[in-house]
C-alpha cells in the first residue's frame, strides 16, 4: 500500500509502463498564455475528451495510452514563470544539458567529463545542443498495442493542440520494444529499478534496500539519503511531489560491439558470450554473473524473481553472501557494477546516487547475418532523479568515465557507457587460469549521444500552478532545508 499521493505524481517515476511504443515530441513555446492553456487541458482530468497526464495511481486495467511531461528552464521562462524562482532553481538545471557537456570539472580535471565529446559532442546533437533549437517542452507519450493505431491517433490529437496554443513541434523520436525485452546489443532490460520508500511495491523484492523517498520526489517533507530535500528554496507549489529528469537519445554501435566480442574471443581463447556477460555483469538472458558466474544457463536455473536479488559483498539483511571483492565472478568494472556497487564500498557511500530510467530502443533488431546494413539503432528515454548533479551527472562523470584509484578500475572507464580514449580503452576481468588477470585493450566508445535536454517533471498541482500563471507572480519561497554534500567531489564522492 502507498503511503505517497500518487494522484498528484507523474506516473512515469512510480512505474514502468511495459509498453509497445513511445513517441516523444519536443516542442517549443510561441506564447506563454498557449502553453498555459495547454497544461490545464492536458490536467483537466477524467471526462474529457483531452489526452491527460498520467499519474501514479494504481489502475484496474491497462489504459490505451499514458503521457507525460517534462518542462526545460528555458520552458519555465517562457511560461513566464518569475526570474526570482528560475534563480532558485539548482545549477545543472539552469545550464542545461549542453551547457553542462562542456563546463570543465576542476574536481576531475583528467575525466571525460559527462562523455559528451568527441562525435558525442553537443554541438553535433539532433536535438538539445547549440545548434538546434530550443526545446521547451517533453512530451512522451506510451502505447501498449502492437499496432500505431493508438499511437497516430493521440499523437494526432497533441498536435492539434500544440497548433491551437502557438506550440511548435521541433521534432518527434520514437522507440519500439524489441522481443524479449531486450536492447539492441541483445541484453534482458529492465529488471534492476529503485523501489521507492512509500511507492508501489515491486513484483519481486529483492536485497537492495529501498531508496529515499527524497532521493526521487522533490519537497512535501520527504528526506533524501543525505537528511536533506533537494526542493531546496523552491515553491512547494510548484516542486512539491516534482522531480528531474534527462531526456536522452543513444546511438548504440552495436555491429561494433558483436565485432569486438568475436575479437576478444579469438585473442583470448574466451566464449564471446562470457566476455559480453563480463563486460555488462550479466548474461545476454538477464542472469547476473554473481549467482551464475560460468553459464547463461545455471542448474537449477536463476529464476526471475531472483534476477535482481543479489549483491556483491555480505552487508545487513544478507551477512554470508558471496563476498565478489576481487571480482572474479562479476568484474568490478562491469556496467552494472560500477553504475550501481550495490552494498559494495569501493566507489562511495552503499546503494546511492540511484536512477530510474524508462527507455526503450529506436531502430529495427539486429541481423547478426547481415550486421553492415547502416541502419542507426539505439535507445531514446529518460534517466529520472531528485538531482541531476548529485546522481545522474555523477555517474556519468564519475564513476562512468572517471579514471578512479580503486582495484579494478585504475585506467579504465565503463565500458558500455564511457566515452573511451583515442586508441581504446582498457578492461580487466579476472580468470582461474594463469591469465589471471586479462588486461584487454582496444575498447571503442559503443554509445554515441545524439541528444540531452534536461527536464523538470512536475506534479499534477505543481503543473497546475503553472497552467493558473502563478509562478508569474510568486517570489523565492524558502523551503525544505539543506539538500546534502556540495556535490560531485564531496565528502561522500569515494566514501
Amino acid at each position: 500500500m502507498s503511503t505517497l499521493d500518487l494522484a498528484d505524481i507523474q506516473g512515469n517515476l512510480l512505474r514502468g509502463y511495459r509498453s509497445a511504443h513511445a513517441r516523444h515530441f519536443a516542442l517549443g513555446v510561441g506564447d506563454a498564455g498557449g502553453a498555459r492553456a495547454l497544461l490545464n487541458l492536458l490536467v483537466s482530468g477524467p471526462g474529457t475528451s483531452t489526452p491527460q497526464i498520467t499519474t501514479a495511481q494504481e489502475w484496474d486495467s491497462t489504459p490505451p495510452y499514458c503521457l507525460n511531461i517534462g518542462l526545460t528552464w528555458a520552458g519555465l521562462e517562457a511560461l513566464g514563470v518569475t526570474p526570482a524562482v528560475l534563480a532558485d532553481f539548482p545549477t545543472a538545471f539552469r545550464e542545461g544539458a549542453a551547457q553542462r557537456a562542456t563546463d570543465p570539472d576542476p574536481d576531475f580535471p583528467a575525466g571525460a567529463g559527462l562523455g559528451d565529446v568527441g562525435d558525442s559532442a553537443e554541438d553535433r546533437w539532433i536535438l538539445g545542443g547549440s545548434n538546434t533549437p530550443t526545446v521547451h517542452i517533453v512530451l512522451s507519450l506510451y502505447t501498449h498495442e502492437q499496432d500505431h493505431h493508438r499511437l497516430e491517433a493521440v499523437s494526432a490529437q497533441l498536435c492539434t493542440l500544440c497548433v491551437a496554443q502557438h506550440l511548435t513541434v521541433i521534432s518527434t523520436h520514437d522507440a519500439t520494444a524489441l522481443p524479449r525485452g531486450a536492447v539492441h546489443f541483445g541484453y534482458r532490460d529492465g529488471i534492476a529499478q529503485p523501489q521507492i520508500r512509500g511507492g508501489p511495491t515491486r513484483e519481486f523484492r529483492d536485497m537492495q534496500p529501498e531508496a529515499d523517498t527524497g532521493d526521487f520526489l522533490l519537497g512535501c517533507d520527504y528526506t533524501n539519503i543525505y537528511g536533506g530535500n533537494f526542493l531546496e528554496d523552491l515553491p512547494h507549489a510548484l516542486g512539491d511531489n516534482a522531480c528531474y529528469a534527462a531526456f536522452r537519445i543513444l546511438r548504440q554501435d552495436v555491429q561494433g560491439f558483436e565485432a569486438l566480442l568475436e575479437e576478444w574471443g579469438q585473442v583470448w581463447q574466451l566464449d564471446p558470450e562470457l566476455i559480453a556477460a563480463k563486460l555488462v555483469g550479466r548474461w545476454r538472458n538477464g542472469a547476473p554473473l554473481t549467482l551464475s558466474p560460468t553459464t547463461a544457463r545455471a542448474d537449477p536455473p536463476v529464476r526471475k524473481n531472483q534476477l535482481n536479488n543479489f549483491d556483491y559483498a555480505p552487508a545487513p539483511g544478507h551477512p554470508t553472501f558471496y563476498d565478489d571483492v576481487d571480482g572474479r565472478r562479476c568484474p568490478v568494472g562491469a556496467h552494472i557494477r560500477r553504475l550501481n556497487p550495490r552494498s559494495s564500498l569501493v566507489m562511495g557511500q552503499p546503494h546511492s546516487r540511484r536512477l530510474i530510467r524508462r527507455s526503450l530502443p529506436y531502430g529495427p533488431p539486429f541481423d547478426r547475418d547481415h550486421p553492415d546494413d547502416g541502419i542507426d539503432r539505439g535507445l531514446i528515454g529518460l534517466f529520472l532523479c531528485g538531482d541531476l548533479e548529485l546522481q545522474y551527472e555523477f555517474l556519468l562523470r564519475v564513476w562512468a568515465n572517471e579514471d578512479l584509484s580503486t582495484h579494478g578500475l585504475r585506467g579504465t572507464r565503463d565500458p558500455m557507457l564511457g566515452a573511451q580514449p583515442p586508441g581504446g580503452g582498457r578492461y580487466v576481468l579476472r580468470t582461474d587460469d594463469s591469465r589471471d588477470p586479462i588486461d584487454m585493450t582496444g575498447l571503442p566508445r559503443l554509445v554515441q549521444t545524439l541528444c540531452s535536454v534536461y527536464c523538470l517533471v512536475p506534479g499534477i498541482k505543481g503543473l497546475r500552478f503553472l497552467a493558473a500563471g502563478s509562478a508569474g507572480s510568486v517570489g523565492s519561497v524558502g523551503s525544505a532545508g539543506s539538500v546534502g554534500p556540495a556535490g560531485p567531489g564531496g565528502d561522500d564522492a569515494h566514501g
